[in-house]
């Protein structure tokens, strides 16, 4: 159980479904959540990797890393067409 065993595109690919939740239902699971669900890592884990992520300047955020955005290099980095 190390963050290194999260890749920055899966942060990303859960910011992106933390997003698609919000706008479709009105409960959602926090980004730590969906990785720790797609991961089976603990939440000490998940939320190490998604600072990092923020840090390399894929993930974005105003009040809460939790609740943050990706960037246009977190976009790219989820892109399935390339």
């Amino acid at each position: 159980m190390a963050t290194k065993d999260i890749g920055d595109k899966q942060v990303c690919l859960a910011y992106k479904e933390f997003e698609r939740q919000t706008l479709l239902i009105k409960t959602y699971e926090w980004p730590y959540e969906i990785l720790m669900r797609i991961t089976g890592q603990p939440f000490k884990v998940c939320y190490r990797a998604m600072e990092r992520a923020c840090k390399r300047g894929f993930i974005d955020y105003g009040v809460s890393l939790r609740s943050g955005w990706l960037t246009s290099a977190g976009k790219a980095l989820t892109d399935e067409s390339k």
